[in-house]
């Protein structure tokens, strides 16, 4: 009998096995497709990899400004393709190494749960003490009224799997997958056009970012329209409900992503819902990652799958806080957001304090081209209640940001620390600054 038998190898389920395995438990983890689930496989890395080739692409057909000398800058979009694919599969193959190297059984077939201590495959079934289930999620799959082709319709599965370009293409959604693909295709020269439902991009964004982000969508000519749905498609031309057509090659569908709930259980009536401590109502089989609906994001999902294991050890009660897990959108510049918006506090009646400091007036911004984007710090006088980056190196930014609201930092222990120069994370230095009208590079507010 195993300790533990995870369903599904992505993040939650790969993390918890190793953690698990770390703390001497015999662990048993299932996977039907591909270790790493969609993440490494049909997410975050494909994406990143080939955002990486845009960005590279962007940068030096501007070279020139910076005293390079190009010509005939060109892409292959075929070999942007082949080495997001190389990339998951060299990264998936030593994931697999490593799950391994810890003693960790993988067994490569679709599980089914039999009764609280039996998963079962195709031919055999497994003894194990408890279950975690980390079956991740989907994309959402909309069918819309009229006649149009069968490959029409993509999802963010089906574009990673395309070998030429559109030439046109209109996204919906104006989540971090939507925006991410239309920044892919847009700087590969694909007309990109964005349908959003909602009445502004990146709906669960700060209002300062959505506004933001608008500029640089009609900077990057990529047209939008909110509180907009699809009413009806003819061949390749698409109605809107503002009444405005479209005229485009494909769809791609990014509206949100749904959880894998497929699995066969059995019939004690086991309920996919988390109670506390991330069990569902049996008390020994828990859900943790995208599929229990909870943060559907890689790095919520692996450090649930910590909590987890340490729960199951020890009986620790799981405090998982989703006011602590930043989200990110990449690209040019990155889009990264933490805690509470500024809508947020003004609804739940918060008194708080803020500041804005412009990328712009840090110095490794200009030396880089890379002034656009702003830091707004949201907090009062004892703590950080949220922080929204747009610059470069965001992403790297935010954990700065975390690492503080996770250790209860005050804006004043902030302003104790000393911040290289130059560099983008000595906005975050400033930002804390200006809270307090101490900001050194920009003016004092009056």
């Amino acid at each position: 009998m195993f300790d533990i038998g995870i369903i599904g190898a992505g993040p939650a389920g790969y993390s918890a096995a190793i953690r698990a395995a770390q703390k001497g438990l015999s662990v048993i983890l299932f996977e039907k497709e591909f270790i790493g689930g969609t993440c490494l496989n049909k997410g975050c890395i494909p994406t990143k990899t080939i955002l990486h080739s845009c960005k590279l692409y962007s940068e030096m057909k501007n070279a020139e400004k910076f005293g390079i000398n190009t010509e005939n800058i060109t892409f292959d979009f075929e070999k942007i393709q082949q080495r997001q694919k190389m990339i998951s599969e060299k990264i998936r193959k030593s994931l697999t190494n490593l799950i391994k190297n810890y003693g960790i059984v993988i067994v490569e077939d679709t599980a089914d749960i039999e009764n609280e201590h039996v998963i079962k495959t195709s031919d055999e079934r497994y003894e194990v003490k408890n279950i975690i289930i980390a079956t991740g999620s989907k994309p959402n799959k909309i069918k819309f009224k009229g006649n149009y082709g069968e490959n029409f319709l993509l999802t963010s599965d089906d574009i990673l799997n395309i070998t030429k370009l559109p030439k046109s293409i209109l996204i919906v959604g104006s989540g971090a997958i939507g925006l991410e693909w239309a920044r892919i295709l847009s700087t590969l020269n694909v007309k990109v056009t964005i349908v959003e439902m909602m009445d502004k991009i990146i709906p669960n964004a700060d209002f300062e970012v959505s506004e933001r982000t608008v500029r640089l969508l009609k900077k990057s000519r990529i047209d939008f329209y909110t509180s907009t749905t699809i009413e009806e498609i003819q061949n390749k031309t698409i109605i809107l409900s503002n009444g405005k057509t479209v005229e485009a090659d494909n769809i791609l569908v990014a509206a949100g992503r749904k959880p894998v709930e497929d699995l066969s259980i059995f019939s004690t009536e086991l309920k996919l819902e988390i109670k506390e401590n991330f069990k569902t109502n049996k008390d020994n089989i828990y859900i943790i990652g995208d599929v229990n609906r909870e943060s559907m994001l890689a790095h919520s999902a692996a450090k649930q799958a910590e909590e987890v294991v340490e729960h199951i050890l020890n009986g620790t009660k799981i405090t998982f806080d989703k006011n602590l897990v930043p989200s990110i959108i990449y690209g040019t510049p990155e889009i990264a957001q933490i805690g509470k918006t500024e809508q947020d506090l003004q609804k739940e009646n918060i008194q708080y304090k803020k500041s804005f400091f412009p990328i712009s007036a840090l110095g490794k911004a200009y030396a880089e081209d890379k002034i656009e984007g702003f830091i707004k710090i949201l907090a009062t006088d004892k703590e950080i209640l949220g922080a929204h980056i747009i610059s470069e190196e965001a992403s790297a930014m935010i954990a700065q940001i975390a690492i503080a609201m996770t250790n209860k930092l005050s804006p004043k222990d902030i302003q104790k620390v000393i911040f290289a120069h130059p560099t983008y994370s000595e906005g975050i230095l400033e930002s804390f600054l200006a809270l307090d009208n101490l900001a050194i590079n920009i003016p004092q507010n009056k």
